[in-house]
């Protein structure tokens, strides 16, 4: 009895190779997208505070980046990005969490960014009275965002996975 042999050069051998790739590839698209596994390419969230106003922060593409500073919206004052590099970083929405249930409480303002291109942004914000356009404002947060493009070997950190 003859047993089959295969060719590692094949043709056929090819085809079944690339199309277990592409059904394999298909298989976990639809298992991230429902959220059964993680998406190994969305970044950390990163999070600076008053207090990191003046320094240097690196961090990855595709990370998300959240300014957490003090704020009361009820007295007309936000926190809104003044200047930053939008070819690396795009700006997203800013929420405000009170400190408690108050008419009128402070809180924390939350202004979130995303970081989508390797570079270097200078990130200021400002903490103003948009309609008072003559006015300067009240405070200002500054910092240096570094953005360095995520490698196999630290992706495969952060999810913990073996690479061969």
């Amino acid at each position: 009895m003859k047993l089959p042999i295969f060719a590692h050069n094949s043709s056929h051998f090819r085809q079944t190779v690339s199309g277990n790739r592409t059904v394999i590839t298909y298989v976990y698209a639809i298992l991230v997208s429902l959220g059964f596994i993680g998406n190994p390419l969305a970044g950390e969230i990163v999070q600076l505070y008053e207090s990191d106003s003046g320094k240097m922060v690196e961090i990855h593409v595709g990370d998300d980046l959240e300014i957490v500073l003090p704020g009361n919206p009820t007295t007309g004052y936000v926190w809104e990005v003044s200047s930053h590099n939008p070819n690396q970083l795009r700006l997203g929405n800013s929420d405000f969490y009170a400190h408690d249930k108050s008419i009128g409480s402070g809180g924390m303002e939350i202004v979130k960014l995303q970081a989508i291109a390797e570079g270097k942004s200078q990130l200021k914000l400002i903490f103003h009275r948009p309609f008072e356009h003559s006015t300067p404002p009240l405070k200002t947060f500054d910092a240096t965002i570094i953005i360095e493009k995520l490698s196999a070997r630290s992706l495969a950190a952060n999810q913990d996975i073996d690479l061969l």
